[in-house]
């Protein structure tokens, strides 16, 4: 018999729909899935919808997954929300890059026929009896945990060909990161500096930034505020990218975040 930790901490995969879809019970999936050679072992360090994920409650899950022994299990599965899944995915997969975890959730809740939360869940599972290694993401398909971003307006994630290789380090640093997503006419000077511990700023698709972007990163330095441009192409080749020195190459902004409260 197969041992899965399964660890709830809310989304919709623990919602039931009535007049809202609200939080409902953490292992609600448990009720509409059969697997006849696993045992579930089930533990709730927090439930919430994802979209108020907090670093505090991040700090609390690499707390409870630093005191598992991993060898008692065939692998643990991470019931989660999917608006903030991509940012959580990336402090796991960074902190705990040797184990064997996969993070499930749903687009809707599972008793609506349409939900996508039980294949999610089954594929999880049996992707860990297949004992491949390493943190993911099931979600209409297997994903890499660090190198998804965030859902699109067609609830699907992206999936990077590469990524950074990852931290292997467990301890969050109080940190105060500015994330930036340029458009057109932004201007830098709305965004209050004081207190600070670093800025990314997000490229455009193309790995291009406006010329104001590269201003406020000279300003940033000169007050000693870490700064990084972040894109998931291997290289920025158009002539509004030229001289930056500060940029992340193949990744994600949600990875680039985890990294960031990650190193000291």
């Amino acid at each position: 018999m197969k041992k899965i930790l399964l660890i709830g901490t809310g989304g919709t995969i623990a919602c039931t729909k009535g007049d809202t879809i609200h939080l409902d019970t953490p292992f609600k999936i448990l009720d509409y899935v059969r697997f006849e050679n696993v045992e579930f072992e089930s533990v709730s360090p927090f439930a919430v919808l994802s979209e108020n994920m907090s670093i505090k409650l991040w700090k609390r899950l690499i707390d409870y997954l630093s005191v598992i022994d991993f060898s008692r299990y065939t692998g643990v599965i991470i019931l989660h929300g999917s608006d903030t899944l991509a940012f959580t995915s990336s402090v796991i997969a960074n902190a705990f890059p040797n184990e064997n975890i996969v993070f499930v959730a749903a687009d809707k809740p599972v008793e609506d026929k349409e939900s996508n939360g039980i294949k999610n869940f089954n594929n999880a599972v049996d992707y860990l009896l297949c004992e491949n290694r390493g943190v993911c993401v099931s979600y209409n398909g297997i994903h890499s945990a660090d190198s998804i971003t965030s859902a699109n307006i067609n609830d699907e994630f992206v999936s990077l060909t590469s990524t950074l290789p990852p931290l292997n380090s467990k301890i969050i640093y109080d940190k105060n990161i500015l994330i930036v997503n340029p458009y057109v006419e932004i201007n830098f000077d709305n965004y209050n500096l004081e207190n600070l511990d670093g800025v990314l700023i997000n490229m455009f698709h193309s790995a291009t930034v406006p010329d104001s972007a590269k201003e406020f990163s000279k300003k940033l330095r000169q007050r000693n505020i870490p700064c990084f441009f972040v894109t998931h192409k291997q290289s920025a080749d158009y002539e509004t990218a030229q001289g930056l020195d500060n940029i992340i190459f193949n990744c994600t902004i949600e990875n680039a975040y985890a990294r960031m409260l990650l190193i000291e």
